[in-house]
């Protein structure tokens, strides 16, 4: 049998094949953008016939990947593979991936070992001193996120937890979990090479290589050896908010070669998210990425995804009112609330629409400050005073309808429930709850509330006095009516 085999001989697409075996096997950044400018001809007696468009990447390859390109070639094209050959062609010029013809075959430069540089030294990181475990709020809300991650900062690279993906809204404590790895990772394992950055930073860092490389600027080697050094050669990579590079597909793939070259090397990966990786936009290919891109409509690559899609994902909820009242009592140690009212601004501060961690400290920063400005002790009175300066309202003046359609959505009827003859307890309570709101909150005469519910107005004087003896014998029913009060009054 000849030893010249045709690449029209071999089905579906051999180069391809090569090209995969090559990617499980060459998970570096920099290593994979020089693959992408590698160009097939064929087979021409035994010998691949290769084209790269300058001698930086022909040096590159037969100096770092000659091992990996013969195995490649070999698994694919058995017996019929001898052995590869390069050769520069301009890149302006057409590199046609099928030749019948066989080019000449240039001489192979030398192969030169180069000795592994040393580890540059490790920046330190900057993480904001509060953000530790022990200073996070765990609740129903986020307990499976927290243990999580407590587990990776105990056990970096364990495969159960490996990669590491939280999402959840802002505000809920991603950047805090994260920010408590590094800081636990730091103090317990002191020589790991621990890398926390933000998604911006990584986009910054590949595209500033990937420009380099793409005009061929002198600092290539530079910029590429800096982000070996950042990235590839860390232990434990602590990725902020990926959605940040939902528009840039070469930054995506570039990232989905890092979670696979960490992983595969057993270092531990953690990535935070607004959304879990279902809910992404998905693009199947580099032309459906731009078409949608095109439209607006922002999306992540198939090959981002599939690493993420295989990450074991925890989401961060809503806190409840429990959580966000323990957050509250933790952070405002050094506001001096009058003692009888801290229980009840506690429960003032944690009410909707505050029900984000950001905005609560958000809110505690603001009472501190104000307080150091006016020199007072604060209570339930004078918080609401001072927030009311600096906070919108998200339901505008308090009037009978607004309170309907509050209580109504509390007790969760319809608030014709609440106009309607229907007398049963779901009925009955938060209608008299909305007419003694409508009595406390507003100026509305008797008659005029009982109108709004089609009621007289002896039949409002005597829900309002049923509900008062309710409430004194119910604390939690009291206690609902006050959260509905604070709420309307945010």
């Amino acid at each position: 049998m000849s030893n010249t085999v045709s690449i029209l001989d071999v089905i579906a697409s051999p180069w391809e094949s090569v090209q995969e075996l090559i990617r499980s096997e060459c998970n570096d950044y920099f290593g994979l953008t020089i693959l992408e400018a590698v160009g097939f001809e064929g087979i021409c007696d035994g010998y691949a016939m290769l084209t790269v468009p300058d001698e930086l990447r022909q040096n590159w390859i037969n100096t770092h990947y000659s091992a990996i390109f013969r195995k490649a070639f070999s698994s694919v094209f058995g017996s019929a593979f001898k052995d590869y050959r390069i050769r520069q062609v301009a890149p302006s010029g057409s590199v046609p991936e099928v030749k019948l013809s066989a080019p000449a075959a240039p001489v192979l430069p030398p192969v030169v070992r180069t000795q592994p540089k040393a580890r540059a030294a490790r920046p330190k990181l900057k993480l904001y001193a509060g953000y530790t475990f022990e200073k996070f709020i765990e609740g129903s809300c986020n307990s499976t996120a927290y243990k999580a991650c407590k587990a990776v900062s105990e056990n970096p690279g364990d495969p159960g937890l490996n990669p590491l993906f939280v999402y959840g809204k802002s505000g809920l404590g991603k950047t805090h979990l994260l920010q408590s790895i590094a800081a636990s990772i730091q103090k317990t394992k002191p020589q790991a090479n621990v890398v926390y950055c933000h998604a911006f930073d990584f986009l910054r860092d590949a595209t500033a290589v990937a420009k380099a490389l793409k005009l061929k600027t002198g600092n290539v080697r530079e910029l590429a050896q800096a982000f070996q050094n950042k990235y590839e050669n860390c232990d434990i990579l602590l990725l902020d908010d990926v959605q940040l590079i939902e528009k840039g597909i070469t930054t995506q793939e570039r990232l989905a070669i890092l979670i696979r070259h960490l992983r595969s090397q057993g270092k531990q990966v953690v990535i935070s998210c607004d959304r879990h990786p279902s809910k992404f936009n998905r693009a199947v290919d580099e032309a459906d990425f731009k078409a949608k891109a095109n439209a607006g409509v922002p999306c992540i690559s198939s090959k981002l995804l599939a690493p993420l899609d295989s990450c074991v994902a925890v989401g961060l909820d809503e806190p409840d009112l429990n959580t966000r009242m323990r957050l509250i009592q933790q952070k405002s140690i050094d506001i001096p609330f009058v003692d009888r009212d801290r229980e009840e601004i506690y429960r003032f501060l944690s009410i909707p629409p505050r029900q984000n961690f950001r905005v609560i400290e958000g809110l505690l920063v603001t009472l501190g400050a104000m307080n150091d400005l006016c020199q007072q002790n604060l209570d339930l009175q004078t918080v609401k005073r001072l927030l009311s300066t600096n906070e919108t309202s998200s339901t505008g003046e308090v009037t009978p309808k607004s309170i309907s359609e509050v209580v109504a959505a509390e007790f969760g009827v319809d608030m014709v429930v609440l106009a309607s003859k229907r007398q049963d307890l779901k009925a009955s309570l938060p209608r008299k709850v909305a007419m003694y709101l409508c009595r406390e909150m507003t100026t509305e005469s008797l008659a005029n509330v009982g109108a709004m519910f089609n009621r007289d107005y002896a039949t409002v004087i005597a829900a309002i006095q049923s509900l008062k003896k309710q409430m004194d014998k119910d604390a939690d029913l009291k206690q609902k009516v006050q959260d509905i009060q604070y709420l309307l009054e945010a």
